[in-house]
C-alpha cells in the first residue's frame, strides 16, 4: 500500500513540474551560470520538500539518483518531453557551461512550444468532441422520438426525408452499438497511426489534413531540438543521432532518410537532405535558403528559434479549417433531423386532419 501511494505521490509531483518547467529550468540555468552544480541545487530542493511538500521529496530524490548517474534528461524522465530530453542529453555532453546557457535557451522556448502543443490538440479535440456531441444526439433523437412516430403513422406513409430519418434511426437502433465501437477504434487507430505509421503513403496523406498538423507540429520539434544543439557547437549529423534517441517511429523514419541524403555527393547544400515529407514545402524552402547562407549554421539557429510562432499561427488557421468543416457537417446532420421530423409531423398532422374529417362527414 506504501508503494502504490509512493507512485501516486511522484506522478501528481511530476506532473505539477512539467506545467511549471520553464521556471525550473531557468532556475537550474542560472544557478550553474553562478557555478553552484546540479547536485547541491536538486539536494537543496529535496531537503526543502522533506520540510514544505513531503509528497514532492520523493521526485528530487530521483532526480538526485539519476543525476548521479550521469544522465540528467533521464532523471527528468515524466517532467520532460522527448524534445526537451533530447536537448538536455546533448547540452550535458558539451559541459556545464553549454548546459547553462541551453537550461535558460530552452525555459525561453518551453512556453511557445506548450502553445503550440496546446493549438495542435484544440485542432483534434473541439472537432471531435463536437461531432460525438450531435452523434449523441442523433441516437437519442432516434431511440425516443422516432419510435413514438412510428406508433402514431406507420413510416411506409411517412414523406421522404421522414423515410429516409426512419432507415437512419433503425440502423442505429440495431446496429449503434457496433456502429460506436468502430468509431472508437478507427479514431484511436488514427491517433496510434500518427507517430508509428511510415512508407510512400503515409508521405502523401501528410500533406492534408488531419495528418498534416502531426507533421508540421513534428517538423517544428525537430528544427528547434536541431537549432537548439547546434547553437551548442554539436554538428548536424551528431545532432539528428540526437534526435533519434527520443523520436517516434514516424520521425526516426525521415531522420535515416535525412542522414541518408547528407551522405550522398550531390548534395552541397545541407537543407536539400530535409527533403524527405518530413516538413511542409514552406518550411522545406527555409531550411533550403538557410543551408545557402554564408553562415549556415546561424541562419538555420535562427529559423529554427522562429519557425515556432509561424507554426503556431499556421496551426490555428488548419484547426480554423477543420472547425468550420466540422460545423458544416454536424449543421446538416441537425438540419436533416428536424427536416425529417417536421415533414413527418406535418404529414402526421394532416392525416389526423383528415380523418377527423371523413368522421365528421360520416352520418
Amino acid at each position: 500500500m506504501s508503494q502504490i501511494l509512493d507512485n501516486i505521490n511522484l506522478y501528481l509531483a511530476r506532473r505539477d513540474l512539467h506545467r511549471r518547467r520553464a521556471a525550473f529550468y531557468y532556475d537550474l540555468g542560472a544557478t550553474l551560470q553562478d557555478h553552484v552544480p546540479l547536485v547541491t541545487t536538486l539536494s537543496k530542493y529535496h531537503s526543502r520538500a522533506r520540510t514544505r511538500k513531503p509528497t514532492t521529496a520523493l521526485m528530487y530524490l530521483q532526480m538526485l539518483r539519476g543525476l548521479q548517474m550521469g544522465s540528467l534528461s533521464h532523471a527528468l524522465a515524466g517532467i520532460a518531453s522527448p524534445v526537451e530530453q533530447t536537448l538536455i542529453d546533448a547540452t550535458q555532453a558539451a559541459g556545464d557551461a553549454s548546459m547553462a546557457e541551453g537550461l535558460v535557451f530552452m525555459s525561453m522556448t518551453v512556453e511557445k512550444t506548450d502553445m503550440m502543443v496546446s493549438t495542435m490538440r484544440k485542432a483534434v479535440v473541439y472537432p471531435l468532441t463536437l461531432l460525438t456531441m450531435f452523434i449523441a444526439m442523433m441516437v437519442g433523437f432516434a431511440v425516443t422520438a422516432v419510435p413514438i412516430l412510428a406508433e402514431l403513422m406507420p413510416h411506409e406513409k411517412w414523406p421522404l426525408l421522414g423515410r429516409m430519418l426512419y432507415n437512419v434511426s433503425m440502423v442505429i437502433t440495431n446496429h449503434g452499438i457496433w456502429i460506436g465501437l468502430l468509431f472508437v477504434a478507427l479514431i484511436a487507430g488514427f491517433l496510434s497511426a500518427l507517430p508509428r505509421w511510415t512508407g510512400p503513403m503515409r508521405m502523401r496523406l501528410d500533406r492534408y489534413l488531419p495528418f498534416s498538423i502531426y507533421r508540421d507540429y513534428a517538423a517544428s520539434l525537430l528544427l528547434i531540438s536541431l537549432s537548439s544543439m547546434m547553437r551548442s557547437g554539436v554538428s548536424l549529423r551528431s545532432a539528428l543521432e540526437r534526435c533519434m534517441k527520443f523520436s517516434s517511429p514516424w520521425l526516426r523514419w525521415h531522420i535515416r532518410k535525412i542522414m541518408s541524403n547528407l551522405s550522398k555527393p550531390n548534395t552541397p547544400f545541407f537543407g536539400q537532405a530535409f527533403s524527405t515529407g518530413v516538413m511542409s514545402q514552406e518550411m522545406e524552402d527555409r531550411v533550403q535558403d538557410a543551408s545557402e547562407r554564408r553562415d549556415p549554421v546561424e541562419a538555420f539557429v535562427r529559423m529554427g528559434v522562429g519557425s515556432i510562432d509561424r507554426m503556431v499561427v499556421a496551426m490555428e488557421e488548419r484547426a480554423s479549417i477543420i472547425n468550420r468543416g466540422m460545423v458544416v457537417i454536424c449543421g446538416l446532420i441537425l438540419a436533416f433531423m428536424m427536416a425529417g421530423f417536421f415533414s413527418t409531423t406535418m404529414a402526421l398532422q394532416q392525416g389526423i386532419k383528415e380523418s377527423t374529417q371523413m368522421l365528421s362527414n360520416t352520418p
